[in-house]
């Protein structure tokens, strides 16, 4: 017990995941919330590229990151 003198390896375990658990909910909130602030505040002239996902003007006709061949926005 906790009480009565030093943490053995079940409770420095216990300790652990309990603190990690919090930890776990905040972190993934934060990446959530920043996927979801990025996708709405995009450029409108923008476009993901189907193959890598990285974001190309309407008006390109390859990607510049991967060389995918795009179609052009009409």
């Amino acid at each position: 017990m906790l009480a009565f003198g030093a943490p053995g390896l079940m409770e420095l375990i216990i300790i652990g995941v309990i603190l990690f658990i919090p930890v776990a909910v905040v972190v993934a909130l934060v990446v959530v919330l920043t996927r979801s602030r990025k996708a709405s505040g995009s450029n409108p002239n923008l476009k993901p590229c189907p193959d890598c996902g990285r974001f190309v003007s309407l008006r390109a006709t390859t990607c510049p990151q991967c060389g995918c061949p795009l179609q052009r926005e009409q």
